[in-house]
């Protein structure tokens, strides 16, 4: 039973932190939504002010052409001047995002596409007065500049094109004797001859030789840039260093572009300022362009993981933004957390020019989560204990009562079957469910032992009842035999015969009442009809002044079958008839009350001992005086009972309250 209880409680236990894991699931999933919402709403108000501000992304004064844009190159905002050494450890992460140019901006083959081609990667940074670019050119036979030769075309080199403001260009080549610092000279359009053949010193660059080839690290001033933000970068590839000449030519442009400087993409001042000024501490912003390009980031790094390290943004929630819906998606970052970000488009003349993403890391959620959960899991942890704890005393203090009362019960009863007490004292005033299982122990056992005194009576009743016609048909027989020849002995027989007949008689009356009940068949009747019937009837064989009836003669109803009442009641007036003073009179009287009839039997007499009274309905006891002749076994009541508990009512007797008489009362259900 205790691991039952035990195992059945722990279930419940245990439930209870997955029904708080649950509700803080729900939680959490409630209160991201509600962090999607509001983003939306942060991301369109910033969207709602940029509208209409097409200056703002190509704040140059001719129009760029789409191609133009699409081969744009991108300007990373570098948070320190770089070291111009040659070596690309100074630009940290982001030597990941440089851009690879390769067949596809191939500008000149000398050999007609039979030959290698020299791809290179470009990565170009700003910071102050200073643009910056790292070139890391795949070339395994790198070819020095030789200084017998005037013409500079004659050995690899990296050529720059800027545009100045009168819009004229800026052909600039960098090339070198060996590793460290290169030689700038401003060329002529045909790339061999320089314009005035002295150095540019505004241009600093260092070559580095590498397995794979070189880097090449520059710095230019920022103002060759403005106000046309324009540059393209070459790297011209010579193999044969017998022959010095040019094989292939790569550039920064598309094939179907070549011609003109590349624009420059960098992040837009004002857009920046704007942002500062809408910004929140916890959250990150983000702006890009119709073609992807980021334009500006507000935000600490922590909330910049879509913008900050990336030229070109291609995340499908940019791609819903940028063909005019607003959405909002999460993804995790490097440590696992989850990022929420939401996009809204840009419009300028009902054309989108770009979209707004507003970045914020929801740790703060999932962090009160997990703090939850562990409180969740504290205290299931507490109460699990304690309720294990609990559970464990209850089910001892539940087996100690139970074993003592199995105990008492079991010495209830010795080995002969005998009934020593008739009440159990174990628990007998608990309240619980022990407790009336002690009350109900005790009930069975009082029944027990009035059941085993009915049978040890039976012997010496049945002896004193028979044994008295016995003895009479005994000394009769010897009488007889002797000669006697008296018509007295015959009689004194035949007497003591029919007294057998009726004791015989009264035993299988009482042994068959039950199954004798159980096959009447039950009708409604008037109760008081009966009552009546039946006792005009018994006045008319004792006398009137013996037998009285009062209560009403009909309108009592009851169901049932009229014949077994008529025996009760019979029963009970012999009992009366037997126990009545002489010359008593003998009153029945018929009562409702609300929804129950009451039929009494009062005869004044000598009064029953108390002893007795609890123990006359169950046969075999018998109270009449020795003197008298009839056989009498106490089973006129035994019947009595057993026909009112067939009709669901109760027979009770009692002493009258003056202690002169005894009366027998029947309770029977009523129906309209």
């Amino acid at each position: 039973m205790g691991a039952r209880v035990l195992l059945f409680s722990s279930l419940l236990l245990v439930a209870l932190p997955w029904i708080g894991y649950r509700y803080i699931s729900e939680m959490k999933e409630f209160l991201l939504q509600g962090q999607e919402e509001a983003q939306l709403l942060a991301a369109k108000a910033v969207a709602t002010i940029l509208h209409g501000r097409s200056d703002l992304f190509y704040p140059v004064e001719e129009a760029v052409d789409i191609d133009g844009i699409k081969s744009a190159l991108y300007v990373y905002p570098l948070d320190y001047p770089l070291e111009i050494d040659g070596y690309a450890g100074d630009w940290g992460s982001l030597v990941q995002q440089a851009r690879t140019f390769g067949q596809q901006h191939l500008v000149y083959n000398r050999v007609g596409g039979s030959g290698e081609i020299t791809p290179f990667s470009l990565l170009v940074g700003e910071h102050g007065r200073y643009v910056y670019a790292l070139i890391h050119a795949s070339d395994k036979d790198i070819v020095y500049r030789n200084p017998k030769y005037r013409r500079l075309d004659h050995a690899d080199h990296v050529r720059v094109e800027t545009l100045r403001a009168d819009g004229s260009i800026r052909r600039l080549m960098l090339i070198t004797e060996g590793e460290g610092q290169v030689s700038v000279y401003e060329m002529k359009p045909d790339w061999k001859q320089p314009v005035t053949g002295k150095p540019v010193y505004a241009l600093f660059g260092v070559w580095r030789e590498r397995a794979d080839g070189y880097y090449l690290e520059m710095r230019l001033p920022a103002s060759w840039l403005e106000p046309q933000p324009y540059m393209t970068i070459g790297v011209a590839n010579v193999d044969s260093e017998a022959e010095r000449r040019i094989d292939t030519v790569v550039a920064t442009l598309d094939v179907a572009a070549a011609g003109r400087p590349n624009f420059l993409i960098t992040r837009s001042p004002q857009l920046d300022r704007i942002l500062q000024g809408l910004g929140s501490a916890d959250a990150g912003i983000c702006v890009v362009d119709r073609y992807r390009h980021v334009r500006a980031v507000y935000g600490s790094d922590n909330n910049r993981a879509l913008c900050t390290q990336k030229d070109s943004v291609s995340d499908e929630l940019v791609d819903e933004a940028l063909k005019g819906a607003h959405k909002a998606a999460s993804h995790s970052n490097e440590t696992g957390g989850s990022i929420l970000i939401a996009a809204h488009p840009v419009y300028a003349n009902d054309e989108v020019v770009g979209a707004v993403l507003v970045e914020k890391d929801s740790g703060h959620i999932l962090g009160l989560q997990h703090r939850s959960l562990m409180r969740i899991i504290v205290a299931t942890l507490v109460v699990f204990l304690a309720a294990i704890t609990g559970l464990m005393l209850f089910a001892a203090w539940l087996a100690y009562r139970i074993r003592k009362l199995q105990k008492e019960a079991s010495s209830a009863i010795d080995e002969d079957g005998r009934v020593l007490v008739d009440h159990l004292n174990a628990d007998r005033f608990a309240v619980d469910e022990i407790g009336q299982l002690s009350r109900d122990f005790s009930s069975v056992l009082l029944k027990l032992k009035s059941y085993t005194g009915f049978l040890e009576s039976i012997p010496r009743t049945l002896r004193h009842e028979i044994l008295n016609p016995v003895n009479t048909i005994s000394m009769s027989l010897e009488k007889l035999e002797s000669g006697a020849n008296d018509p007295r002995l015959l009689r004194s027989a035949r007497m003591a015969t029919r007294q057998l007949e009726v004791i015989v008689h009264s035993l299988t009356e009482a042994a068959h009442i039950d199954q004798a009940l159980l096959q009447d068949e039950n009708e409604r009747f008037d109760l008081a009809a009966v009552v009546s019937e039946y006792a005009s009837n018994a006045g008319l064989k004792h006398g009137r002044s013996r037998i009285g009836y009062k209560g009403p003669d009909s309108g009592v109803y009851v169901v049932g079958s009229g014949l077994r009442i008529a025996q009760l009641m019979d029963k009970l007036k012999d009992n009366a008839l037997d126990f009545a003073d002489e010359g008593s009179r003998i009153e029945f009287e018929l009562a409702r009350e609300q929804d129950r009839a009451v039929l009494s039997v009062t005869n004044k007499g000598p009064v029953v001992p108390d002893e007795v009274l609890n123990a006359l309905f169950t046969g075999i006891i018998s109270g009449r005086p020795a003197e008298n002749e009839a056989p009498h076994l106490g089973i006129g009541l035994f019947i009595a009972d057993r026909i009112a508990r067939q009709h669901q009512g109760q027979l009770e007797i009692m002493n009258l309250y003056n202690m002169d008489g005894v009366q027998v009362k029947l309770t029977l259900p009523v129906v309209e």
